[in-house]
């Protein structure tokens, strides 16, 4: 791993070096917000930092947006609190600050696909994950397209049929999932993809039934498989797209004190009950009638109190859920409404 992490650091560099790519105002970062489930992150974010621990289901990379849309998706539904931050002011504290190219599959693939591995969701260290990757690239790819493209020439039903099941059978998947796993170290192009996959998928080829073998030999080949990875890493690397998502060279990044934090607070009816709640100037009867909103109040009071956050932070911002709800869904709506107008 110590080798895939400094091919990373080396891509992004020269990236850095050479990329036209203007710097955000903002850049925005969805995250947890709880004491119980995520002790150590409420301590890091006290420390100014996000961490990224490598686990059992997620990269080991830290990713954050430029979009204000993973604000409006993300902000108290998925994720408890966001932060969002001035793009000059985290270019100075954090290194290597690349935009990550959903249209290339050479970017998707150095580094043993890190940044497909980030944006996936999935780890590295984790041998099923492998698995789940191939299967993903195949899912998305353009079978029928790549086959011809192969052999200039027309692709009958059976054939791609064939070709798919035989892309999606366990016996297949497996074996190329093991490949992808055991060399991550060699991986830095699509084509030192296509170089440690192909073997894999000859050999299992080879093991088919003949009528199979027949009628898909004149397929598979390296180029076959490099159209297959390339328009199936393209393809499911673009349903993220509008995330505009970008890492850093480290599981570390480093948040700017001019930075606003917003924590999702409880939904309730009017922003005077509201404030009231922040305030803890509500009747005792209120209390009664808002218990669940209450207690998820005062925790949150609790937590910004034992984290001084509002010394950390230029601004720490409670939201009112009911009203950032209403908001979403207003905001959810015309971007239905704009996606039907341009269709």
């Amino acid at each position: 791993m110590k080798l895939l992490f400094e091919n990373w650091r080396s891509y992004l560099k020269e990236l850095e070096n050479t990329s036209d790519v203007s710097m955000p105002k903002k850049f925005y970062i969805s995250i947890y917000f709880d004491e119980d489930y995520r002790p150590d992150l409420m301590k890091d974010l006290g420390d100014l930092k996000i961490i990224k621990e490598p686990g059992a289901s997620s990269s080991d990379i830290v990713g954050f947006a430029d979009n204000p849309s993973n604000f409006m998706q993300m902000h108290g539904n998925i994720r408890d609190a966001t932060i969002v931050m001035n793009g000059k002011d985290f270019a100075e504290i954090n290194d290597s600050i690349v935009r990550i190219e959903y249209d290339n599959p050479d970017f998707l693939s150095q580094d043993g696909l890190k940044a497909f591995y980030r944006l996936t969701e999935k780890n590295q260290t984790n041998f099923v994950h492998a698995e789940l990757i191939i299967r993903n690239i195949f899912s998305a790819a353009d079978v029928a397209e790549s086959m011809r493209k192969v052999t200039r020439d027309d692709v009958d039903n059976q054939a791609m049929v064939t070709m798919q099941n035989f892309l999606n059978e366990y016996n297949v998947i497996t074996p190329l999932g093991k490949a992808l796993y055991d060399n991550l170290e060699r991986i830095n192009s699509l084509q030192d993809l296509v170089e440690v996959l192909f073997p894999a998928l000859q050999k299992q080829l080879k093991e088919a039934d003949s009528w199979r073998r027949s009628e898909l030999s004149k397929y598979i080949s390296k180029g076959f498989l490099r159209l297959l990875l390339y328009t199936g890493m393209i393809t499911s690397a673009s349903t993220f797209m509008e995330e505009n998502e970008w890492v850093v060279d480290t599981n570390t990044m480093n948040i700017p004190p001019s930075s606003v934090l917003y924590i999702g607070g409880p939904a309730v009816k009017t922003k005077k009950m509201f404030h009231k709640m922040k305030h803890s100037e509500l009747t005792p009867a209120e209390k009664r009638d808002l218990n669940y909103e209450t207690k998820k109040m005062d925790k949150i009071m609790a937590a910004i109190k034992k984290h001084d956050l509002e010394s950390k932070f230029k601004k720490v911002i409670i939201t009112d859920m009911g009203t950032f709800n209403a908001a979403r869904n207003k905001w959810e709506k015309r971007k239905r409404e704009m996606q039907y107008a341009t269709e």
